[in-house]
């Protein structure tokens, strides 16, 4: 099997499409908890840490998502490679 590595541009593009969508997700969370009518009765202190305590467990359970999503692909890679190789008795 061969790789494919990728450019410095093909990176520095995957990374800043992650990025946008990191932002976009941050901004939505933002919006949606600022939007709760709790928020204003919360004192400033916790107004801000909510919305950064919100993005931080919407990002945990991205990347264990990720991560399962990243295990499933190798050992479907890997099944397709063992299917590939013929049996000697």
């Amino acid at each position: 099997m061969s790789e494919i590595k990728l450019t410095v541009k093909e990176k520095v593009e995957k990374k800043m499409a992650l990025k946008k969508y990191i932002d976009e997700m941050y901004y939505q969370g933002a919006i949606q908890f600022m939007s709760d009518p709790r928020y204003k009765s919360l004192p400033q202190y916790l107004q801000s840490s909510g919305i950064s305590s919100t993005f931080i467990a919407w990002k945990e359970a991205l990347d264990k998502s990720r991560s399962a999503r990243e295990t499933a692909e190798k050992l479907k890679e890997e099944s397709a490679s063992r299917e590939n190789v013929t049996k000697i008795a």
